[in-house]
């Protein structure tokens, strides 16, 4: 039975005029406490779903996660903001058992590792933030019933929420899962590649964007656009894996990629600007590609080959490839074609390059 008096008494505005959801908060469990704190967070629609979705209740404040650890305070602090996490002050309990089981991972692989584990540390919180971003735009897309501006009924938006944060906890065992599998990848990636124990090593570097994106912002709609830009983005993933790269990241319509072999780096980037899907959608896909050392730090690549290969793909034409000098030397079965010395951002002197096409024969 719903205690309506202790209820309006905890601070639930209007209890009665809210029954449905009350009633339905109540049969799955939670007590009056529970519904008030959530009323004054403003989320008492959000109770059900957020529940599910959290990793345990909120019972420990930054200051209780370092004492407990055994560190000072300033140190959680700072993890929770490279986290890109904020707490309005150390005191205030926001942090679950399972967030400080969290932070006594880094701690501990800090000690173990030293301060390359901060930069590691800024990369899985960006990596998580554009999870979370990335899980938003799909469920506003396909589930707006999540959205009490939708809706206008804190009922339906408690049901809709509660059914769609369900997925939260088995995407968290799926995340597991996948980076398990690659890393595994990656370090056979790494093993196959020239260089020691230290962050340089050599590979192949590669930039591809769309010609003929910005076009079809003008005539298709933000949910086509989106459409577009996912499907290729997944045919750009499995392009480069199936030619034995690694994809580094998406900058908008561009990709870049390594791959362990020049053989390799070409081949990828003949498969992309061949790409039947990019074809029929009335794109052009063009490519820019070096060979050499780099830096392979936090899950990105540095150095001159990667700064040659952006500049080459902006200076090349829809449907071409550029590639440097130092990549067509391992390319004997490709037809290699001389370019005029190309004026490039960031290069003092004039830089050559060879236009890259697949010989007739292969």
């Amino acid at each position: 039975m719903v205690d309506w008096e202790a209820l309006e008494a905890a601070g639930i505005a209007d209890a009665r005029d809210r029954a449905g959801l009350v009633e339905y908060l109540d049969g799955l469990g939670f007590t009056a406490e529970d519904m008030a704190d959530a009323e004054r967070q403003g989320r008492l629609f959000g109770l059900a779903g957020d529940a599910v979705g959290r990793s345990g209740p909120p019972i420990h404040t930054l200051r209780t996660a370092a004492e407990a650890l055994g560190i000072p305070l300033v140190e959680v602090e700072r993890a929770w903001t490279m986290l890109g996490l904020s707490v309005a002050d150390p005191d205030t309990a926001v942090l679950s058992q399972a967030d400080v089981d969290g932070l006594a991972t880094w701690a501990e692989m800090r000690s173990f590792l030293g301060e390359p584990v901060d930069g590691f540390l800024r990369v899985l919180g960006a990596t998580m933030a554009r999870l979370a971003e990335a899980e938003s735009s799909m469920i506003r897309l396909t589930e707006p019933n999540v959205w009490l501006g939708h809706t206008q009924s804190e009922l339906r938006t408690a049901r809709a929420w509660r059914s769609v944060a369900a997925y939260i906890p088995r995407i968290g065992a799926m995340i597991d899962a996948v980076h398990r599998q690659h890393q595994v990848s990656h370090r056979t990636f790494l093993e196959g590649l020239a260089g020691g124990a230290s962050a340089s090593i050599v590979c192949g570097v590669g930039f591809a964007d769309l010609t003929g994106f910005t076009a079809l912002t003008q005539v298709l709609t933000a949910a086509e656009l989106a459409n577009l830009l996912t499907e290729f983005g997944g045919s750009v993933a499995d392009v480069v894996h199936a030619d034995g790269g690694r994809v580094v990241k998406f900058i908008g319509d561009a990709v870049m990629w390594v791959s362990s072999t020049p053989q390799l780096l070409a081949k990828a980037a003949a498969d992309l600007v061949d790409h039947p899907k990019a074809q029929a959608a009335g794109l052009q896909v063009r490519a820019g590609l070096a060979y050499g050392e780099v830096l392979a730090i936090n899950g990105d690549y540095f150095g001159t080959p990667v700064n040659l290969a952006a500049r080459l793909v902006d200076a090349a034409a829809p449907n071409q490839i550029l590639a440097s000098t130092g990549l067509c030397g391992g390319l004997s079965e490709w037809q290699t074609i001389v370019q005029e010395p190309l004026t490039l951002k960031g290069f003092d002197e004039p830089v050559a390059a060879y236009e890259l096409r697949r010989s007739a024969h292969r």
